[in-house]
């Protein structure tokens, strides 16, 4: 019974953090933060700094990265105890203003990504992250949740395609 209940909360719990994820994946990452980092990528002043960062020792380079990284998951921690405040709108605020930062982060771990593994246990840290990402999206709460999601994707984007299509009609003068 113990191991029912068990498996019953720490599969709620998973199923939470699975679907705070998926939502943070599609509305704050692909349609805010990608936009914003291919913006960052295209700058012709970040070549400049590319230049200057590729140039950084390995040791003033890690330290560069986590700073960098450590202020946006700071920036993360405080929006959510605003949240939990009830204090959205500056929850919101921060987060949202976390993006561009969280997008540089991105970019600057891309540009120096080689001399940062030469750090064993930054390697072993990322690859680890990684492997954890893959559980979780391979994971049978993860495809469902996320098939949930396509599927009523889905389902409003017809929603309005066909009533668009009736106003369309409306205002053409056909009839229903």
């Amino acid at each position: 019974m113990l191991k029912t209940l068990y498996r019953k909360v720490v599969n709620t719990l998973l199923t939470i953090l699975v679907f705070i994820y998926l939502i943070l994946e599609e509305l704050v990452w692909e349609r805010i933060a990608e936009p914003i980092y291919g913006f960052i990528r295209e700058l012709k002043i970040l070549h400049k700094v590319e230049t200057l960062i590729l140039k950084l020792n390995r040791y003033a380079l890690l330290i560069f990265f986590l700073v960098l990284f450590a202020a946006v998951e700071f920036l993360g921690i405080i929006a959510i105890g605003l949240f939990a405040q009830g204090q959205v709108l500056i929850g919101t605020l921060i987060y949202i203003g976390k993006i561009p930062i969280a997008a540089f982060t991105f970019w600057v771990f891309k540009v120096a990504q080689d001399k940062l593994m030469t750090f064993a246990w930054f390697k072993f840290c990322y690859e680890w992250l990684l492997g954890q990402l893959h559980k979780i999206k391979t994971s049978a709460i993860y495809m469902g949740i996320k098939a949930k999601m396509v599927a009523m994707k889905t389902w409003l984007k017809s929603l309005l395609v066909n009533e668009t299509v009736r106003r369309i009609k409306a205002a053409l003068g056909f009839k229903q």
